[in-house]
């Protein structure tokens, strides 16, 4: 009789793997370039430079990064073309969680939300194609 093996601890670990592999791309350079193009200034008055929200952002830009990445890779690999509008929506949800976010603890009443709307959804989407592409090239690397 033989026994019942599970790959799932294999799998976790090579999708461990495979996301310090495509954090070694990442720079806090390319992270802090960013939130300064497409947040700060957005944020009026707010200190956002080593504030608690920075942080957010960078855990926004780095969860972003790495699904998108994926994405690529799975794209290079098999050659069908991502879902659009999967992406779009995944896309959307992670710009609206940082948009409230920043609404949130900003708390300024002289704030332009749709500014913030704006700046959240444009480094969401800056995020998103540098690890799409940066996916497709290391899944390109492979084949």
């Amino acid at each position: 009789m033989g026994s019942v093996v599970s790959f799932q601890e294999h799998k976790r670990l090579k999708d461990w793997e495979v996301e310090k592999k495509l954090l070694h791309t990442l720079s806090m350079e390319d992270m802090v370039y960013a939130s300064e193009k497409h947040l700060i200034p957005a944020c009026g008055d707010f200190q956002f430079r080593h504030s608690f929200l920075e942080e957010i952002c960078m855990d926004v830009a780095i969860e972003t990064f790495i699904f998108s990445a994926k994405r690529g890779m799975s794209m290079a690999r098999t050659g069908k073309q991502p879902d659009k509008a999967a992406d779009e929506e995944q896309m959307k949800q992670r710009a609206s969680e940082l948009k409230t976010f920043m609404i949130d603890w900003i708390q300024d009443e002289h704030m332009n939300r749709g500014q913030i709307a704006n700046g959240a959804e444009a480094y969401v989407q800056h995020w998103w194609q540098v690890g799409f592409k940066t996916g497709e090239n290391r899944g390109q690397l492979r084949l």
